[in-house]
């Protein structure tokens, strides 16, 4: 029999419908995140492009910032993010074998690299299943408040439905087990040279074809073709998620690395105070296209709010909930913010979000701008400067501060510092 999914003159048009729906959809969502990008205030970030692309390497590629820290949590996420890397080529090439049954992706044919691939992908796939049990275990047993919420700061996150991360895992957890019973089935109805080069390097494969032999020819062939139906329509589902739920980051992080701050993490964004006419940020408009790419990234991990010294203290402020926030305001004034076709955004339009409208002012002054939470974050997330430029609004737009600055402020007029020590005594 042939190396294929269902064999028969609809599977290519039924694919093909799907597929130009699906990735019409994504598209089309994606398009819309894009033209938020394109409508915030520039930023740049394309200069030294060598130092940007280690970084990619080490902190994307690498995963390093998961490989410290809180265990097993990162370790299981080192695997499923490579899980899905080794993965990918397979997914690729059983939805071109939707088309042609003996398709290979170059260099992966079984009597080549095949073999070996397979060899690792089928023992990848094994990591990633123990991944998502051990997450699954978190999400729905020991409910760590990292997952679940730093309280009083998180109050909000800890009250809403977490169904997004338990339909990914299990998307993922699908994915692995349709793959296995895929193969397992086609070991069992196929002895084609290929087929049989195939079996003997996938061994976990292998052993799912010997549960599945016990069962009739047909039986087996339903089991093969719905693995693989069921195989490609979670991908495609989980395709259009992405642009949808915090798994946005699974496109977005990468990118957010390479973009990240390069200068010393103490560098505030220059003001021109004579030329410009408004100081800091109090709407969402007024951010960056890189401070709006930092709040597609977050993936939610709680690294952040973990290391927070205002969040450990019982303060209000905890750097996920407040980038959370940020996040779903965006998204909920997307038509206002691109209605102007010149790309500069809706600014005007969209509301206040400094004060009791979105982020209260008692959340931005209990920030210590330690930076903890960008040491913390594996997608090297910015916090403290978004928050200094809703302070700045805060003190230079509405002189509104806590009276404990006076001193401060007038230390740094009369005497440029905050101690207000003459030069004398200094």
């Amino acid at each position: 029999m042939a190396n294929t999914p269902p064999a028969d003159m609809i599977t290519p048009v039924l694919l093909t419908l799907i597929l130009v729906a699906a990735l019409g959809l994504f598209g089309f969502t994606l398009y819309r995140r894009f033209l938020l990008l394109k409508a915030a205030r520039a930023d740049a970030r394309f200069d030294r492009l060598g130092e940007r692309i280690r970084g990619v390497l080490l902190y994307a590629f690498g995963q390093k910032k998961f490989l410290t820290g809180e265990q097993p949590a990162g370790l299981m996420h080192f695997l499923i993010f490579w899980g899905f890397m080794v993965v990918s080529a397979r997914t690729l090439t059983l939805f071109a074998q939707g088309y042609d049954p003996h398709f290979y992706l170059p260099g992966l044919h079984p009597a080549g690299l095949g073999g070996p691939y397979l060899l690792l992908k089928d023992l990848v796939e094994v990591g990633v299943i123990l991944a998502v049990l051990i997450a699954l275990y978190r999400w729905l047993l020991s409910h760590p408040a990292r997952l679940f919420g730093f309280k009083p700061a998180e109050n909000r996150l800890a009250g809403q439905s977490h169904w997004e991360a338990l339909v990914i895992l299990l998307f993922i957890l699908g994915l692995m087990v349709t793959d296995f019973l895929y193969d397992g089935g086609r070991f069992v109805l196929e002895s084609d040279p290929l087929t049989l080069l195939e079996k003997r390097w996938s061994i976990v494969s292998s052993g799912v074809g010997l549960l599945l032999s016990g069962m009739g020819p047909a039986a087996v062939g339903v089991v093969r073709d719905a693995a693989w139906w069921i195989h490609v329509l979670i991908i495609l589902t989980f395709l259009n998620l992405l642009p949808r739920s915090k798994h946005f980051h699974i496109i977005t992080a990468i990118p957010n690395v390479f973009f990240r701050k390069l200068e010393p993490a103490g560098a505030l964004s220059f003001m021109d105070l004579e030329k410009t006419e408004t100081y800091g940020t109090s709407r969402i408009s007024q951010f960056t296209w890189k401070q709006i790419l930092d709040m597609y990234s977050c993936t939610e991990c709680g690294r952040c709010a973990s290391v927070c010294p205002a969040t450990a203290s019982g303060k209000p402020l905890a750097p996920r909930q407040l980038l959370l926030d940020l996040r779903d305001h965006l998204y909920s004034r997307e038509r206002e913010l691109l209605q102007k076709p010149d790309g500069q955004g809706g600014e005007g339009n969209d509301a206040v979000i400094v004060g009791d409208n979105l982020i209260h002012d008692d959340v931005l002054w209990s920030c210590t701008t330690c930076r903890a939470c960008e040491e913390a974050c594996p997608v090297l997330i910015e916090y403290v400067d978004k928050i200094v430029d809703m302070r700045r609004h805060l003190v230079q737009e509405e002189a509104r501060f806590p009276s404990a600055l006076n001193r401060a402020f007038k230390g740094m007029e009369t005497q440029s510092n905050p101690w207000a020590i003459g030069q004398e005594n200094r």
